[in-house]
């Protein structure tokens, strides 16, 4: 395992909104950089990175979710943390020692023997597509379509061989069990437990996740009497087809920068659009367009123009994927190319760059595309009854795909102008818009009972202690100042049991030495995400209580200690009383000084103190 140098080595060298900027559009605000959230449907910009007083870490105001570079790798890429160390030293430059390689370890994961299997898959594809006899066909395929050296190279394109056990008799060996090779999905089994290639005579292409590591594979034939014309790998841990979109690792820094995607079908399209130089285009593998593609796009982008057959086919997948699109805050536009060619036709005759690029220029509005479509079902019923139909149809998927619940003045356009065209009042499509969602909402089963859940700490801490101890927590986690920490035996006096395990975590930190306590040390040593959510909930707390002091740290860690010293004692004292009414001899006296006491300390004894104008 790597050494705890190591990883703060790679922590410190790892610049957060670059990293998270190749996946979410980032912007400046202030001293931090905000977009949309990854990590849930976030509709307006909650997410937050920041990078200043020597932090760097992450977190959405919404839903919570917190961490520093490690964690935004496992949570959102979906790696291991030993996955996600080696994948940001590779990022950094930095060379680990003691590395064990999956065959060396028989502890290593599932996911790192999928990893393994899928990177010797893909050198053994490629190296066959270069090979003088195995080779042979597919290059012929590459050269009829005209893909350059430079897109083999960048797009990793590979062969199959013909044979029923090229892959097998090439890859598996002790180190690569077979069992590995059939759970990737490069092998299938038969039912005498013998086992045989997947992909058979087929050009191969990689499918990565947005890190640019090989998930998966999908297989082109070559010999046109084979079928299906297509493959693709099976779902496993690392590939989720719904969630995948072909070439965005390559596609996303222009997709950013351009503030626009353009989706088309297939891996050629996409291929050949980035041969051309147009480097903002992604496939969807073949399929019907997701919502989690949707968020995908949504995080990156505001405009998404699709790329469609003008035949009817075509034309009905794309009414079905606007609305998925759109009810992720995107702006949607068709294109449909000229003379019925697909990309990677058009761009190879002479003025194709320029046609593609006029026709995606001229693109359709997507509500000016559904609605036409719309108007022309109208126009092919007779009678009020069909019209009635058709309409209710139209608005039953509109309010299915959730584009209904889209932003306000959207429903508001949509609900015009189906009014214009049905002939009523806005306020009837409104209507009907709201009984086709209710139809939609699950209803509750009967004798349902809903209940709070119960709090996440079993032990019931007054509301105004809990307050005073988190920010008194929230001051040296902003500054960062481990002489500000609470000790070991100041830890052990703090009673909200998320306030202690935060106040612990510090308290560890700092006896390892640390002059100082970087944010993201923090979340690393804090091991519960609730926990990592309320200490980065604190450090904005903290900013806030330190400029009441006008920048003073030190003052409003004083300012702190007191409000929690005052509230310890108001509860210390509330408590006697509790115990004096409940006691069977009532000293008048006992009783009168701790009312005095009370009286003394104010109405709100944890309360933090304002800065005044003077």
């Amino acid at each position: 395992m790597a050494t705890r140098d190591e990883i703060e080595r790679v922590r410190e060298s790892t610049d957060l909104v670059a990293l998270i900027g190749e996946h979410v559009a980032l912007r400046p605000r202030g001293r931090e950089h905000v977009g949309l959230c990854p990590f849930h449907d976030d509709h307006r910009p909650s997410f937050a990175v920041v990078t200043h007083k020597a932090a760097a870490f992450y977190k959405c105001h919404s839903c919570g979710a917190a961490g520093d570079c490690f964690s935004f790798v496992q949570q959102f890429l979906r790696k291991e943390f030993g996955e996600t160390l080696q994948f940001l030293a590779d990022r950094a430059g930095i060379e680990l020692t003691n590395e064990r390689s999956p065959e060396h370890d028989d502890r290593q994961s599932r996911r790192a023997w999928l990893r393994k299997a899928m990177d010797s898959a893909n050198g053994h594809f490629r190296a066959l597509l270069q090979d003088d006899s195995h080779g042979i066909a597919a290059r012929q395929v590459i050269e009829d379509r005209g893909i350059s050296a430079e897109m083999i190279e960048r797009f990793q394109l590979g062969c199959a061989g013909e044979g029923w056990s090229t892959l097998l008799d090439s890859l598996a060996t002790d180190d690569l069990p077979v069992k590995v090779l059939v759970a990737a999905g490069l092998l299938k089994q038969r039912d005498d437990g013998h086992a045989y290639d997947a992909f058979r005579h087929r050009l191969m292409f990689p499918i990565t996740d947005e890190s640019g590591q090989v998930s998966a594979f999908g297989g082109r034939i070559i010999d046109a009497d084979d079928t299906p014309k297509y493959l693709n790998s099976a779902e496993n841990d690392l590939f989720q087809k719904s969630r995948t979109l072909y070439g965005l690792h390559l596609a996303r820094r222009e997709i950013i920068s351009t503030g626009r995607v353009i989706v088309a079908e297939g891996y050629t399209d996409v291929i050949a659009c980035h041969q051309a130089g147009i480097t903002n285009v992604i496939g969807t593998l073949g399929t019907a367009m997701t919502s989690e593609h949707a968020r995908t796009l949504s995080r990156l982008c505001d405009v998404a123009v699709l790329l469609f057959d003008g035949d009817e086919a075509g034309q009905r997948a794309a009414e079905r994927a606007i609305p998925i699109i759109m009810a992720h805050e995107l702006d949607v536009r068709i294109c449909v190319l000229p003379d019925g060619l697909d990309p990677d036709s058009l761009l190879h005759l002479p003025d194709g760059h320029d046609r593609f690029a006029k026709a995606v220029s001229h693109a359709d509005d997507a509500f000016a595309f559904l609605l036409a479509r719309l108007e022309g079902q109208l126009a092919g019923v007779d009678g009020l009854s069909g019209r009635q139909r058709v309409l209710e149809t139209f608005v039953d998927s509109i309010a299915r795909s959730g584009l209904s619940k889209a932003a306000p003045l959207r429903r508001a356009m949509l609900t015009t102008r189906l009014a214009e065209l049905a002939g009523v009042g806005p306020e009837l499509i409104a209507d009907l818009l709201r009984r086709s969602e209710s139809r939609g909402e699950r209803p509750h089963d009967a004798g349902e009972v809903e209940v709070e859940a119960m709090p996440r700490d079993t032990e019931v801490v007054a509301p105004v202690l809990r307050r005073a101890e988190l920010d008194y927590l929230a001051i040296p986690i902003h500054s960062g100042l481990a002489s500000l920490c609470p000790t070991d035996e100041q830890a052990k006096d703090i009673f909200d049991p998320t306030a202690q395990r935060i106040a612990s975590a510090l308290t560890r930190i700092c006896m390892e030495g640390n002059d100082a306590v970087s944010m993201q040390r923090l979340l690393e040593e804090l091991g519960d995400s609730a926990d990592r959510t309320i200490a980065s909930d604190l450090y904005f707390a903290g900013e806030r209580l330190i400029e009441n002091t006008q920048g003073d740290e030190a003052a409003a860690m004083t300012a702190c200690l007191e409000a929690l010293e005052r509230c310890r004692a108001e509860i210390d004292s509330r408590r006697r009383m509790t115990d004096w009414k409940a006691s069977a001899e009532r000293d008048p006296q006992a009783a009168a000084a701790v009312i005095e006491h009370l009286r003394g300390m104010g109405p709100r004894a944890a309360a933090m103190p304002r800065v005044t104008g003077g």
